[in-house]
């Protein structure tokens, strides 16, 4: 079986594509958000388990939830600078670069 690529007879103009600041915001935003509830439920539940397993007081397993979720607040201001960076190239019609692993990386003002 054979497929046939469909290409548009002419490139849509930017204005009738779905890409504006709004967009690019609810989009960032909405993966900023299933990040922080992603990497924070894994490091709450992971303290979790171990507290139980160990048997540690509440009040420890309640101060190492509070403690876990520093890496999962880093790694979500990670992922809402990466996601408004994509956005932005998308909405420019350009590829998606490769990622960069510095946490301030992508709020340093463009130059």
């Amino acid at each position: 079986m054979e497929q046939e690529l469909i290409k548009p007879e002419s490139t849509p103009r930017g204005s009738s594509q779905a890409f504006s600041p709004l967009g690019c915001f609810i989009a960032a935003s909405g993966v900023t958000l299933l990040a922080f509830c992603l990497w924070g439920a894994a490091a709450v539940t992971t303290v979790w388990a171990f507290s139980k397993l160990l048997g540690l007081p509440d009040m420890l397993t309640n101060g190492l939830m509070v403690l876990s979720l520093v890496p999962a607040i880093i790694a979500t201001i990670w992922t809402a600078g990466r996601a408004w960076h994509v956005e932005r190239r998308l909405a420019q019609h350009q590829d998606i670069d490769v990622p960069v692993f510095d946490l301030w990386h992508y709020f340093k003002k463009a130059s």
